[in-house]
């Protein structure tokens, strides 16, 4: 599956340079495509809530 998601959040560097992210927020996603690993397409699919 490839998506697209934006995201809000804070991005904190220690002065060691270590990450720290805090709050991440989804603020959209989208399903770009699916493909099967085993038939090499996405037209059986199904999409399941």
């Amino acid at each position: 599956m490839t998506t697209t998601t934006t995201v809000r959040a804070f991005h904190h560097y220690t002065m060691g340079g270590d990450l720290n992210v805090e709050e991440p927020e989804v603020l959209s996603a989208t399903v770009d495509s699916v493909t099967c690993r085993w038939c090499g397409h996405g037209r059986n699919i199904e999409v399941v809530a």
